[in-house]
């Protein structure tokens, strides 16, 4: 009995571990499977990036925006204008999708980095998968900040979709023509390494020569192949001689040759002898850190010398590899600077005042923007519009002012100053003011000035002698013009008088 139930128990424990390993297992999957996002943020629509936008031009920049077909064996350039529209907003790791022309396809995978020209600062990233006919471009936060006029230029190399070999025969004995070396799809950063620099420039170019393209009789042939300024010969590689027939405007390998060859600086001499197939030799060259600052071709130019068995066709050839992949963009800061001051003296700067941020329509911006010792604050990333300043906390002392303070940014004025103003709570100080009257208990009366003392004594009687001249009779009393009696109000004469 008791073995039973230490199998029951062993059985129970069993089930429990399994359907916790189940529940593990289901969790697993989902995040080790789970793919990382490259962009991690939104697709913006930057105007300028659509297929009809773009420019082609080919290597020596004749104009093929409109030519219905474009050839698979030609290299083109194509250049886009863009622009972020003022009211959008652009986060690290945003998008843009960049459409190519159906007449044009990316042979080798695009990479490279989108840079103001000014400052140098990254923009963002541009990619195009080899064989496809959209690029994305993947903004870092520098339009977190300048967030006015945002506009820039990208431009990068592809070839043509149209075949148009054809079975005519070659009307050239000679032929150059060059490419940048790509990475190969899959590359390890290691592998790329070899091939790119650390700004994404290429490290290696191939020319190849055709000659003979007819197939005829030959002797003595010797070609002296020149490079051009800001390359040197890759004696790494050396290189390669095929021999084979030339149609359908292409050439087919049959066999290889080990021809013997000298370099010289600049030039490599490559010695034939007699032939009677097409030959094909490709070499490979790489171009200076220097170069890229100064050009953006670098060409080659090969001469055959020889006992031609044709007659009439050219025995010099040249050829340019053009190299353009890449983008600049450039934007101002939209700024706004508020300045808060005392109202009545209008200098005072006042710390510790608390505004909200909005655009016209009431959105808001941000909130909790205090002003610093110095009255101000600034507030940077602003795209082109229409706002205003609400103060929520006045300075300590001071009367909250909640009248909306309205401002502009545009393409012309992308930083802008408000000034705002409170009023201080503290009431003025009270200043005594001067009594216009004094009472006589708190300084001594004075006698009123319509009694004027007499000139000389008087003789004091009952009554006053009328003057010898007659007054007008006022409330005030003048002085007599001789002595008249005085009254009990009158200071003593200092002669004795008669009494009366």
């Amino acid at each position: 009995m008791q073995k039973r139930r230490h199998s029951q128990k062993r059985a129970s424990v069993f089930l429990l571990i399994t359907l916790l390993l189940s529940v593990l297992v289901a969790l697993i999957p989902p995040l080790i499977s789970k793919p990382i996002s490259v962009g991690a943020g939104q697709n913006i629509a930057v105007t300028g990036f659509g297929s009809q936008d773009a420019t082609i031009t080919d290597t020596i920049g004749k104009d093929f925006t409109h030519a219905p077909n474009l050839s698979m064996y030609s290299v083109y350039t194509l250049t886009y204008h863009w622009r972020i529209p003022d009211e959008v907003v652009v986060k690290a790791g945003d998008t843009a999708t960049v459409s190519l022309p159906a007449t044009v396809v990316s042979r080798a995978d695009v990479d490279f980095a989108v840079v103001d020209p000014t400052t140098g600062a990254t923009i963002g990233h541009f990619f195009s998968k080899a064989g496809s006919s959209t690029g994305i471009l993947t903004f870092t936060d520098f339009f977190s900040h300048s967030t006015v006029g945002r506009q820039g230029e990208l431009q990068f190399m592809v070839s043509g979709r149209y075949d148009d070999s054809g079975h005519q025969r070659p009307g050239w004995y000679i032929y150059k023509a060059g490419w940048v070396v790509n990475p190969p799809t899959g590359a390890t950063p290691e592998e790329k390494a070899q091939y790119v620099d650390d700004l994404g420039r290429p490290k290696i170019f191939q020319w190849e020569i055709t000659i003979n393209p007819n197939m005829e009789h030959v002797d003595n042939v010797v070609l002296t192949d020149t490079l051009g300024p800001g390359q040197h010969f890759d004696t790494s590689r050396g290189l390669v001689v095929h021999t084979g027939t030339y149609d359908d405007n292409w050439f087919h390998a049959t066999g290889t040759i080990t021809p013997s060859y000298q370099v010289n600086g600049n030039q490599v001499k490559i010695s034939l002898g007699t032939i009677t197939t097409a030959i094909q030799i490709d070499l490979w060259t790489n171009p200076t850190s220097a170069s890229f600052e100064t050009t953006d071709s670098w060409t080659n130019s090969v001469v055959a010398s020889g006992k031609q068995g044709g007659s009439g066709a050219p025995a010099q050839a040249n050829g340019t590899i053009t190299w353009r992949n890449g983008g600049s963009g450039t934007g101002q800061v939209g700024q706004v600077t508020l300045i808060k001051q005392d109202q009545k003296t209008h200098q005072q700067a006042l710390a510790g005042a608390v505004f909200s941020l909005y655009r016209a329509d009431g959105t808001l911006v941000h909130d909790d923007l205090i002003t610093d010792t110095k009255g101000k604050l600034t507030f940077t990333q602003l795209l082109v519009g229409q706002y205003y300043f609400v103060e929520t906390k006045a300075p300590k002392g001071y009367k909250l002012n909640a009248t909306h303070l309205p401002f502009t940014i545009t393409l012309d004025k992308p930083q802008v100053t408000v000034k705002a103003y409170d009023e201080n709570l503290t009431p003025p100080p009270v200043t005594p003011s001067t009594p216009s009257s004094e009472s006589s208990s708190s300084k001594p009366s004075v006698p009123s000035s319509s009694v004027t003392p007499p000139s000389k004594p008087s003789t004091p009687s009952s009554s006053v002698t009328p003057p010898s001249k007659p007054s007008t009779p006022s409330s005030s009393v003048t002085p007599p013009s001789k002595p008249s009696s005085p009254s009990s109000s009158v200071t003593p004469p200092s002669k004795p008088s008669t009494p009366s």
